[in-house]
């Protein structure tokens, strides 16, 4: 090859290469505006919330908002989709890109939309099928009213659930097909659904096979399933089964489908075959812990713990967890004043004083007397703890016995009993009980009732759904012990959406709990507190209410302390949504207070606080700040209190 060539090839290189990255600018200009075009039902904003295509903005440092022809695409299908939701289902929208002032690095995104006519329902009509099947129908296709706009979605999601239906219910070849048929104008739609049922199906033969080295018990797993031989197929029952297997903790895979042909016993019915696959875990497991916390009364611990379980004992499906726990304050050498250590201090010379020690063991069976109602019994030793405000060391051993009741997939109920027994280092028996009254070494005995439902989309973020309990607990009195009383509290809260985005969350708790007997007494770890980032808003965690005095008979120490209360009232009102990028915003309302005994509970004596609130969403839920001042006559916004928190408040 000579140089001329040479050279011409090169140049030939270049100039391709100048080309692309001209197109590839292009592809990859910044967004500098985005106009919508042809729209009349919807205003702008509400048509650009529901984009990927957003001009960048002053805060878009690190990540410039470039063009994209995939979310174009993206958004045409989603704003088609958007109308179709809301009844216009001919609507049709295409997108023009145009420079911006004549410069090719930014560019302008237009969307054009042809929004049709608005189409209504008439009628629903159900043909073919089962008609005791189609009469149970009703809470499938509810949302589909007429006189309402039609919801294309929403007519094709319930084709989907009219197919599942018909598949819980022993016929899993079930064809649904959904039919639009339009008026003469295309104003009003008739829905048909057209059902084709197919054959009755029943479960046949089910086999269980275990991948991996690791084999357990078969009997272990088929006592979860819910599908039976000889019974209709359900494939609601074969979703709850696989839940089941997964939930016995001794899986790291399920898999549980048909397998086979159908096999005909008959004109319109057949059977078929369940194959379930499973990858166990290992039974045996250790986990070793260590750290520095700060503790209210040893100021730095070191804490560690190991633990040992057995999660198939004796290849039954029983569960046993040993775990051992220390704490080691940590003290500077020299100082007689304890106080917290600081980095620094891990370099220099430290004491190290062993104040927590535990032995817990739990033993847990999975069927109590053959029924799926988990038994748990843990006992607890601790040896030599020390009690820093009696200054003296003590012995205790508690044990808990609990039985977990699965009512439905949101419901459980449990039902516990828990003892204690405290013997305190170098004190008489006669003295031991006033010594128990001060610090962490007292004696409770209870027998106490959990009710619990669940029915919240989302843990972290819920944004539809509810969630609440009710406790009873039996403190003391013919149990023996040192605290007498009971103590029962409701608890409930809903999430559900308002007016588009927005989400509405309300919060209603109360709770009451009353000595028993001429000698009752509770604890303040007992007694109800309100106040701070997850309650009452506006007040620093766990000061509101009754607080220690001098006609108490206390020590200095607690004298201005918060004392808690028997009784709580609490009501939480907020309203949320979505800002920008990953970030949302609340208003919210928070009323309520604790009373130290029910007689004093009074509506003026009731708080209430106000404020706003900036949420960033992480994987592990939203990191919140908020600011709350309470609601009176001479309003002081200075007066309030910032609260920075990760999850919401409820």
């Amino acid at each position: 090859m000579n140089f001329r060539t040479s050279i011409i090839l090169v140049m030939v290189v270049i100039i391709t290469s100048f080309t692309m990255a001209r197109d590839f600018s292009f592809r990859r200009q910044v967004i500098k505006r985005v106009e919508i075009d042809g729209n009349s039902y919807f205003n702008d904003g509400k048509i650009k919330k529901q984009l990927l295509t957003k001009p960048n903005r002053w805060y878009n440092i690190f990540s410039k908002r470039k063009l994209s022809r995939v979310n174009l695409r993206v958004d045409e299908q989603q704003l088609e989709k958007f109308y179709a939701q809301n009844g216009y289902l001919f609507t049709k929208v295409h997108t023009e890109v145009s420079n911006f002032k004549d410069d090719p690095t930014k560019a302008i995104v237009r969307f054009n939309i042809v929004e049709g006519k608005r189409a209504y329902v008439e009628s629903l009509e159900v043909t073919g099928g089962l008609a005791d099947l189609n009469a149970r129908l009703y809470n499938i296709t509810n949302r589909i009213q007429p006189g309402k706009p039609v919801n294309r979605d929403v007519v094709l999601a319930a084709g989907f659930k009219i197919r599942d239906f018909y598949a819980d219910n022993g016929y899993p070849l079930a064809s649904v097909k959904p039919e639009f048929l339009f008026s003469s104008d295309s104003s009003h739609v008739t829905i048909r659904y057209d059902i084709a049922e197919s054959c009755f199906v029943y479960n046949d033969e089910i086999t269980i096979t275990q991948d991996g080295s690791i084999r357990m018990n078969e009997n272990i797993l088929s006592r979860e399933l819910l599908v039976k031989s000889g019974n209709p197929y359900s494939r609601k029952l074969n979703i709850e089964s696989q839940q089941r297997l997964y939930s016995t903790g001794l899986l790291k895979f399920v898999s549980l489908k048909r397998t086979g042909e159908l096999k005909f016993i008959g004109k319109d019915t057949a059977v078929v075959d369940l194959k379930i696959k499973v990858t166990c875990r290992k039974a045996n497991f250790v986990n070793v812990r260590f750290g520095i916390k700060q503790h209210q009364d040893f100021n730095s611990i070191l804490q560690t713990s190991v633990r040992w379980g057995n999660r198939n004992l004796w290849d039954t499906g029983r569960k046993i967890i040993m775990e051992v726990r220390n704490g080691i304050q940590l003290t500077k050498s020299g100082e007689e004043k304890t106080r917290a250590i600081k980095l620094k201090d891990l370099f220099s010379d430290l004491k190290f004083k062993p104040v927590m020690n535990a032995l817990e063991i739990n033993y847990i069976e999975p069927w109590f007397l053959n029924y799926r109602m988990p038994l748990s019994v843990i006992v607890v030793y601790e040896p030599r703890n020390k009690n820093p405000i009696i200054n003296k060391y003590y012995d205790r051993l508690s044990g808990e016995v609990s039985l977990l009741r699965e009512i439905d997939r949101y419901t459980n109920l449990k039902l516990s009993a828990q003892v204690e027994f405290v013997d305190i280092h170098d004190v008489k028996k006669e003295e031991e009980e006033d010594f128990r009254l001060e610090g962490d070494n007292s004696i409770r005995r209870r027998i106490s009732v959990y009710g619990q439902r669940d029915t919240r989309d989302n843990i972290l973020i819920p944004q539809k759904g509810s969630y609440s309990y009710v406790s009873l607990g039996y403190v003391g009195h013919y149990l023996g012990g040192d605290f007498s009383y009971i103590k029962g509290e409701f608890y409930w809260s809903r999430y559900r959406y308002l007016l588009g985005e927005n989400i509405i969350a309300s919060r209603f708790r109360i709770g009451m709990l009353e000595e028993l007997g001429d000698n009752g007494r509770s604890g303040s770890e007992d007694r109800f507190t309100l106040g701070g980032a997850k309650t009452v808003r506006g007040f620093v965690e766990n000061t509101l209410g009754p607080r220690w005095s001098t006609s108490d008979k206390v020590g200095p120490s607690l004298v201005g302390l918060p004392k808690g209360g028997k009784f709580l009232l609490l009501i939480n009102l907020e309203l949320r949504r979505s800002l920008f990028w990953r970030f949302g915003g609340t208003a919210f309302v928070d009323v309520g207070n604790v009373f130290f005994k029910v007689k004093d509970f009074k509506p003026r004596k009731i708080v209430s606080t106000t404020g706003l609130g900036l949420q960033f969403f992480t994987p592990v839920g939203p990191l919140r700040f908020e600011y709350a001042f309470m609601l009176q006559k001479d309003l002081d916004l200075a007066e309030g209190s910032y609260h920075l928190t990760i999850l919401y408040a409820f």
